[in-house]
This record gives C-alpha cells, structure tokens and sequence, in this order.
C-alpha cells in the first residue's frame, strides 16, 4: 500500500500536465526572439498567462513568471520596499508565515525596517482586526498567508484587503501557493496587490511560480538582464515549466466547488476517525483548507511517527517541508505562534492530500497512523523511548 499525504510539501506530476509539457517539447524557440520560432514560443507563454488570469479571475492584471514560490515571495516583498521606500519604513506580516516571507522580512529588519508580527489565535487563525491594528500611516507593505501551510488556516485576505483601502500607500500582499487551485472563487473579489503561486503544489513540476499583480503597479526587480517579463524578472522564459503551471492551473479550477465540497466531506471523515486515536489533538481552524489536517499526540516525536508510518507505505510530513535542516525539522514556528506546548509541537503530523486522492486511502492511512501511535504510546509507557 502506498497513500501519498505530504500534497502541501509537493504533488506528483499529472498525466494531463504530462500530456501538455510532451505536446510542447519541440517548441524551443526563445519567446524573445522575432523569428517564427520565437513568435510561436512567445504564442504558447501569453497562452499560459492568460489561462491562469482566467482561473484566478483577474484577467487584467499581470503576472510574472518565476523559479517557485520562494522568489515569487521575495520579488513581492523586496520589490515593493525598494521602489516605495520613500512611504515609509513600516512593514505588518504574522508569525504563521512561510519561511520564505519570514527570512525575507528578517533581512529587512537588518537593513532597518521596523516589522510587526502579528501573533496567531490559539486555533491557527489571524484576526483581520489584528492585521489592521498594527497597520500605521507610516506601513508600505502588508503579508499575509492565504492559506497556511502546517495548519491549512485559511486568513480572510478579502476583508482585510477591503479594509487596507483606508490606508491608500499601503501594498496588499498575500502568499496564495497552498490556496491556488484549492479554494474556489479565485481574487474576482479580492483587492490583493500581489499574489504569489506555486506550480508543483497542483500537479506541475518543481521550480516554476508567479507573482500575480494589480494593473498598473509599479515594483523593482530582483534579477536584471534582458528585461523578460516585463522587466520584473529577466532570464529566458522555462516554457515547459509555465504550460505545466497553466495546465495544472485549468485542470484544477476545472471543477472547483464540486472538489472543494468532496474534498471537505473526505477532510470530515479523517478527522473523525484521527480522533478516535488516544491522545489524538486535532488542529482545528475556524476556516480551514479541506486538503491539510494537523494532528499532534503528545509524548511522542513527530518524525519518528513519518518513518514508522513510512514503513507502512503512508507518507506524510511533520509540517512545513521548507522547515528541515540537514535532515531534522526544527520546531514549528506556527504551532509555537498558536502557544502549543513542546510535547504538542514536537508530536506533530501534518497530513495533506489531494483532490484525486481518495476517501478510502485516507481511511487505510488513519488505521495505519492509529496502529502505530498505540504502539508507540505502548513502547513509552513499558520505558522504552519514542526517539
């Protein structure tokens, strides 16, 4: 048995992505170039640019290709502070983002931003009244996580984009990689400045992403050359990365409110059954992504519970997979933002599928992790160790 659950760290390959990618092999012109070649390669990128706009329902604004998530984040975030600088030197995000928004902010404070992290509720939600407390005159840029990633918290970028029109100099930034392709309704309507997505979190392949931004706004790049991408992001195209990102972008909007649905009802039944678990502690949102669930069970380690279920077939993960170093993950900087205790943080399993993954591969995997945490809860309680 094999039942994939680490979706949110990465997502097999789609057939159709397959498909399309083969289709496109033998277009090898540069989009840069004036040539047949070149004006064909250049007809298959606006055709990916458009089928994503398409899906996100902003097909005015602009959206620039990138290598993944990660720089889509930093051009967003550094774009923004080196062309508006003159704003102000204030800067809002919270403490339950990614990695590459919170390193990101970091640098900047070593440059000599002020930056205010908004703290969590102990269920894993931002309140838009705390994003916009800490908000001043003097804030040039705002981050805030569509999705979360560990916890699947889903923030109300909406309400808190409406709300930030009383602040006219402040930019509108939302990291959306685990919310793209996953929550219906797109940005239509949603005032959001940027925003970023991924590409392998829906069935393409690792290294391409997109930061999405509002018509007419104005940011500096990150890499400077040929002046590709509108400027924002110079470096020949990776064409076959950008149709893999349109076409598991239009596969996965497809149907979205009928796999949105299906994909809480499986959610449902997980958890249902995770909690019949002793010591199981489910992590529970007010507003959650139906594809992660967060479960701790205190006393044992987190990744000892991924090999033992690993050797079961199950995979999953201990949380973000942008968290390890040199092979151990560190604690989560989510669960400790919510103010969970050690032993919760470190018991940790995040559970992600997919909208193709099936019901019954969730209910095979939750006997597995059952299985193996009365096993281990056994081993601690007779002395032994769950290291």
């Amino acid at each position: 048995m094999d039942v994939y659950l680490d979706n949110a760290a990465t997502a097999p390959i789609l057939p159709e992505v397959r498909e399309a990618v083969v289709r496109s092999l033998d277009i090898y012109g540069n989009p840069s170039s004036l040539h047949a070649k070149g004006v064909e390669a250049e007809r298959l990128l606006s055709e990916a640019r458009r089928a994503i706009l398409t899906c996100l329902g902003r097909p005015r604004a602009r959206i620039v290709f990138t290598g993944g998530g990660t720089e889509a984040n930093n051009l967003a975030i550094f774009g923004v502070v080196r062309r508006y600088h003159n704003r102000g030197r204030h800067l809002v995000t919270t403490r339950i983002e990614h990695p590459s928004v919170l390193e990101a902010y970091r640098a900047l404070e070593r440059e000599g931003w002020r930056v205010t992290y908004v703290a969590p509720q102990p269920d894993g939600h931002v309140r838009v009244e705390d994003v916009l407390d800490a908000v001043t005159a003097d804030t040039v840029l705002v981050s805030v996580m569509h999705v979360n990633n560990e916890t699947g918290a889903v923030a109300d970028v909406g309400e808190i984009g409406r709300r930030l029109r009383d602040f006219p100099k402040t930019l509108f930034h939302v990291d959306g990689i685990q919310a793209f392709g996953k929550l219906p309704n797109g940005l239509a309507d949603v005032p959001v400045d940027l925003y970023t997505i991924s590409g392998h979190k829906l069935g393409a392949p690792k290294g391409v992403g997109a930061l999405v931004m509002r018509e007419g706004l104005e940011i500096h790049p990150l890499l400077y050359g040929g002046g590709q991408e509108y400027g924002l992001r110079s470096g020949t195209e990776n064409l076959l990365g950008i149709v893999a990102l349109a076409e598991s972008a239009t596969a996965a909007y497809r149907d979205i409110e009928h796999d949105f649905a299906e994909a809480h009802r499986k959610r449902a039944l997980l958890v249902e059954r995770l909690q019949q678990i002793p010591g199981a502690v489910v992590h529970a949102p007010p507003v959650v992504s139906p594809y992660i669930v967060s479960v701790s069970f205190p006393g044992l380690k987190g990744e000892v519970l991924v090999h033992a279920l690993e050797a079961e077939g199950v995979y999953v993960s201990t949380g973000s997979a942008c968290s390890t170093k040199g092979g151990h993950s560190k604690a989560s900087h989510v669960l400790e933002a919510m103010g969970c205790a050690p032993e919760m943080v470190t018991g940790t399993l995040r559970l992600s599928f997919a909208r193709w993954t099936p019901a019954s591969a969730l209910e095979a995997a939750a006997e597995v992790v059952d299985r193996q945490v009365r096993w281990l809860y056994s081993v601690a309680r007779k002395g032994g160790t769950s290291r």
